[in-house]
């Protein structure tokens, strides 16, 4: 096994769609239906999530349905096809994953996970070439009879690891066309892996220069809902490249009544180990 599986492992548990919402209607909630449709290139590796999306101003659920096809099927969250749920709280810094087909949760920080892996085999991660940057592009087209605005966000960086006498390095860039919704008065983004900003969560302590040019980057962006949103994501390692492209697009929005039990762990649901890490069951952080 590559010294470096631990952290990719963990990249691809939490790089998930995560923010918060601020609900502008009392005692309501904004829920949105949404798909995303994802292709690795050069592998038959075909992913498509239908989700639903719901939250109030300090947290968010999202309900996804995932099919999966190609090699890529054996990696997943808690299950690599099916149902799961994402609890989003402390504006995406905790996260609580639920499978409902094992009665099971995982509750993680990525802060913290990338801090274990780094810890773990006296793994250190140096960091070079960090980019990002936003361009306003824009009016957008009409999505579900709502008028957009159209933004573009390119993100990227290379990570030198080191750990047990070996050096391994990792590029990563992306680039996302996001159209926000200009008269909906809310912010509640499905959507967020696709512009970054669940990379600034990640690598928010030790890439402290992606974080302040992601945290300038998020100044810019409109306070709104995404209506689709397509990006194009390349990582090299290992001496081989992978382009990951997607297409998401929200296919329902409504107002819903606020139920505080929708952001609450079952309590017949047990903790689950974190896959890769050789972590304690309950994830990065002790069960609450």
């Amino acid at each position: 096994m590559r010294f470096s599986s631990r952290l990719v492992s963990a990249s691809a548990l939490v790089l998930a769609p995560i923010t918060h919402v601020h609900a502008q209607e009392a005692g309501k909630s904004l829920a949105l239906d949404f798909r995303n449709t994802i292709v690795v290139s050069g592998v038959p590796d075909t992913s498509v999530l239908t989700g639903h999306a719901v939250g109030t101003a300090d947290k968010m659920r999202i309900d996804v349905k995932m099919k999966m096809q190609g090699s890529g099927a054996a990696v997943g969250m808690l299950a690599s096809q099916g149902d799961v749920s994402m609890i989003v709280t402390d504006s995406g810094k905790t996260i609580t994953y639920l499978d409902s087909k094992n009665s099971q949760y995982l509750k993680v920080r990525p802060t913290e996970m990338v801090a274990q892996a780094q810890a773990m085999g006296g793994m250190k991660m140096d960091f070079s070439g960090t980019e990002a940057k936003v361009d306003n592009l824009g009016a957008g087209p009409t999505i579900l009879g709502h008028p957009t605005s159209h933004y573009r966000v390119a993100t990227g960086m290379t990570m030198k690891i080191s750990a047990m006498g070996q050096e391994q390095t990792v590029k990563i860039s992306s680039m996302a066309d996001t159209y926000y919704a200009t008269d909906i008065k809310a912010n509640l983004n499905p959507f967020a892996s696709l512009t970054g900003s669940d990379m600034a969560n990640m690598f928010g302590t030790t890439n402290k220069d992606f974080a302040e040019k992601m945290k300038a980057v998020q100044a810019k962006l409109p306070k709104g809902i995404p209506l689709r949103a397509v990006s194009s994501s390349t990582l090299t390692a290992h001496g081989e490249t992978k382009v990951t492209n997607s297409q998401a697009e929200v296919t329902s929005i409504q107002w819903v009544a606020y139920d505080p039990k929708t952001f609450e762990v079952p309590s017949t649901y047990t903790a689950a180990p974190l896959p890769g890490m050789g972590a304690p069951a309950g994830g990065a952080i002790p069960p609450r």
